[in-house]
């Protein structure tokens, strides 16, 4: 083959590549860090700090960043809806931060999760 064939090859390709890669590459550079669903998934960490600790911080955050709902009738929801973005606020103010291989929560502590 000659240099000009093996070129045009080349650049085809790069083309190709570049147009399947450049918007998987935009979303990802687009999509918000942790969204707000997500955040009693993650695991916090902070420096120096043990696991009875978090507990502590994350149910006063749990109890500030609560909301009361309604359902569709109007009466009070019974299963506890917690603010996401009051409790990411809270637990950050308190110095703890999303890290991968932090604490979680408690089996059993789960939280219904509201805007």
């Amino acid at each position: 083959m000659t240099l000009s064939i093996v070129r045009g090859i080349f650049r085809a390709g790069a083309c190709r590549a570049t147009a399947v890669l450049a918007p998987l590459v935009m979303a990802a550079a687009c999509a918000p860090a942790v969204p707000d669903d997500k955040i009693f998934t993650l695991t916090w960490g902070k420096l120096g700090i043990g696991y009875e600790s978090f507990v502590g911080t994350r149910n006063d955050c749990v109890m500030e960043a609560s909301v009361v709902t309604r359902d569709a009738s109007g009466r009070e929801s019974a299963m506890p809806a917690v603010s996401a973005s009051r409790f990411k606020s809270c637990m950050r103010a308190r110095g703890w931060e999303p890290v991968a291989g932090g604490y979680s929560a408690p089996l059993g502590y789960d939280v219904r999760i509201v805007q």
